[in-house]
């Protein structure tokens, strides 16, 4: 029973790591936002944000079949974040918390949560995505010296990685593990670039698609706002949803 139920909401979850990735690339937030081509876009290196809110919009497609979604997103440095996938009443379908290498998926509507660390994850499948994390959140800071330019390298998790860059910003990354994600559709404000947009293809095949809407940056949370109340609810290991 429990399976089936997640296997139901798990097209939720697919998509939501993707919204995790853009994340640590967020450097400066509202206001009126003019999106550019990465070689006309005029930013200030080294900008930052602390924390951030957004509305997000969600797509996903493999195999044939498709979905879209939306909901709103929160983080805050250096590596807490909370997802929550909304149906279209506005009631509240699926909640993504991930704590450095924790990462707990709630269903407080039928009373379960699954909890665990990535590497419980299954490498195929629904949930594989959430494994590279990590990896999609790595981001280069824009520098406005390094114009365009395709790097081989070997990333922080000692992995052979091929970057791109156009005007100083991370355009797009890829590995033989994780696949190829993309960064489009930036924007600058007050000097700082970010991208609105993030399209991840898996090696699965999966493809995900990610747009940041009214977005808002060094927001102050409350304390418990990246914290999972499980008080109520059945929690089961993430191998359960291999």
């Amino acid at each position: 029973m429990i399976y089936s139920l997640v296997q139901k909401k798990s097209v939720f979850v697919k998509v939501l790591f993707s919204v995790l990735f853009l994340l640590a690339m967020t450097f400066s937030l509202p206001g009126c936002m003019a999106v550019r081509p990465p070689q006309e876009l005029i930013y200030s290196s080294g900008a930052a944000v602390e924390s951030l809110s957004s509305n997000v919009s969600l797509a996903y497609a493999a195999h044939g079949r498709s979905i879209s979604g939306s909901g709103y997103l929160m983080y805050q440095k250096p590596d807490k974040m909370r997802v929550v996938i909304l149906s279209p009443f506005g009631s509240v379908l699926q909640e993504i918390y991930v704590s450095g290498e924790l990462v707990t998926i709630v269903d407080a509507g039928n009373g379960v949560a699954f909890s665990g660390n990535f590497i419980d994850l299954p490498d195929r499948g629904d949930f594989s995505g959430w494994r590279y994390i990590h990896w999609l959140i790595d981001i280069d800071p824009p520098d406005p010296l390094r114009v365009n330019s395709v790097i081989d390298r070997i990333n922080r998790f000692g992995q052979p990685e091929k970057a791109t860059f156009e005007n100083g910003l991370l355009i797009s990354k890829d590995t033989e593990a994780a696949g190829h994600v993309r960064y489009g559709r930036y924007a600058a404000v007050q000097g700082a670039a970010f991208p609105l947009e993030i399209i991840y293809e898996a090696a699965t095949q999966e493809k995900f698609t990610m747009l940041l809407e009214e977005p808002e940056t060094n927001v102050i949370f409350a304390d418990n706002a990246f914290t999972p109340n499980l008080s109520k609810l059945r929690v089961y290991p993430l191998s359960r949803l291999k």
